[in-house]
This record gives structure tokens, sequence and C-alpha cells, in this order.
């Protein structure tokens, strides 16, 4: 074993010392407080509500179950009870995730809609001029009698 002078012994103690104080003092000022936690997320979720709003395919009829939650969230959050606060305000972002979902997959399902207008469109005009081409037929046939 080493005999380290008592100088730089200290000096090691005090930097480590510094090193783990400062280390801890960023881990705390990290950390939001259950306050400011569910505040956050309660902005956030109500600003998704805001933009999905502007969507003209997002009726107001969609989003009402999210503002409920989010409404419940802000009660919770007012009433010091952050863990249920964070409850609703999950609830509603897995209500604006599905609405969001619903929004992406509405331009797919419009988009197949068209097509299958145009697939019947077309199966009538084949069938009305099968038709046509079969009357046309018929006449020729008479008259070549």
């Amino acid at each position: 074993m080493r005999n380290w002078p008592i100088s730089t012994l200290l000096t090691r103690l005090g930097f480590l010392l510094a090193l783990i104080l400062g280390l801890s003092a960023c881990a705390q000022m990290v950390q939001p407080s259950p306050q400011e936690s569910a505040t956050g997320s309660i902005a956030v979720q109500e600003g998704r509500v805001r933009i999905l709003a502007l969507s003209p395919a997002v009726s107001p009829a969609q989003l009402a179950p999210a503002r409920q939650s989010l409404a419940a969230a802000q009660a919770a959050a007012r009433g010091g009870n952050y863990v249920l606060a964070e409850r609703w305000t999950l609830l509603a972002q897995n209500l604006l995730d599905n609405v969001e979902i619903r929004l992406k997959e509405a331009p797919m399902e419009a988009r197949k809609a068209a097509l299958e207008q145009q697939i019947t469109d077309l199966q009538s005009r084949a069938a009305a001029t099968r038709q046509a081409i079969n009357q046309a037929k018929a006449q020729l046939a008479k008259e070549g009698q």
C-alpha cells in the first residue's frame, strides 16, 4: 500500500466530495416536482387537443372525452392529487392517440372508398356497353334475315 501525503489525500477527498455534491445537485435540478410534472403533462395534452381541433376531419365530439379527462386532471391537480392528475392525463393521451390513429387512417379509407366507387362505375358502364352490343347484334340479326 502506498503512503500518500496527507495534503494529496485531502485534495483528492475534497475533489471527490465536490464531484459528489455537484452530481447530486444536478440530479435534483432535473427532477421536476409532482406539481410541475402534472401541469406540464396537462399542458402538452391540451396543446394536442388544440392542434387536432384545427383539422376539419376531427369532429368536436371526437375530442370531447379527451377534454373531459383533461378537465378532471386539472381539477385533481388543483386539489393537490397529482397522481390522479397524471392518471387522467394518461387517459387523455390515449384518447388523443386513438383520434390521431383514426385521422392517419382516414385518407387511406377515403382513397379506398373512392376506388371502390370507380370500380362500381366502371362495372355499370361495362354492363351497359354489353347490353348495347347485344341489342345491336339482335338488330343486325333481324335485318340480316
